[in-house]
């Protein structure tokens, strides 16, 4: 039984949201690969197939970060949120959320459910008492940060990971979330 958290209202109708369960590990996977292999096909080297760590998907769904969403039975979408992210971000000492992964297929694109999945998961993090969401994405992928611009995210710096071979240079962003008081 998977833990229902919400529903996402869309252009194709409502979709549900949940807590990935083990089981789902290789569809997140998967998703993954198959947006990758979309944007690289267009040119955007954002992902490559099959550069992810299995593991690192297996080891957050393991700790309750990574969700889906559903339209009826079918897996249309994934975000990862974390409490952290020391490796992208270094130590910080404020109260941020980390948006990873926000992935809808293709087939489900230009419906609003990345916008709505975007606006669930930073009403996830202020709901877990943080005031800043924080994401990245590759310097390179001007579309994907004019998105993240248009939804109020700024610009903060670049991060490059000479030492990770899957990891290109890194556009870091984020936005304060308002309605409750943080303590920042």
């Amino acid at each position: 039984m998977r833990a229902r958290l919400g529903s996402l209202t869309t252009a194709i109708g409502d979709c549900e949201v949940a807590v990935a369960a083990p089981r789902e590990a290789t569809a997140v996977l998967g998703l993954r690969d198959s947006l990758a292999r979309y944007l690289l096909n267009r040119g955007v080297r954002q992902w490559k197939p099959g550069e992810f760590p299995a593991e690192w998907i297996e080891e957050k769904i393991a700790a309750g970060s990574v969700y889906v969403v559903h339209r009826h039975t079918q897996l249309i979408g994934s975000v990862t949120i974390t409490r952290e992210d020391t490796l992208t971000w270094s130590e910080r000492d404020d109260l941020a959320g980390y948006i990873h992964m926000l992935m809808i297929d293709r087939a489900f694109a230009g419906y609003g459910v990345g916008r709505s999945l975007l606006g669930w998961s930073e009403a996830t993090i202020e709901a877990d008492g943080r005031g800043l969401a924080r994401l990245d994405c590759v310097r390179s992928n001007d579309r994907l940060r004019r998105y993240y611009e248009e939804f109020g995210y700024r610009l903060v710096g670049y991060r490059d990971f000479p030492e990770i071979p899957w990891v290109l240079e890194t556009a870091l962003y984020e936005k304060r979330l308002g309605g409750t008081d943080h303590a920042l």
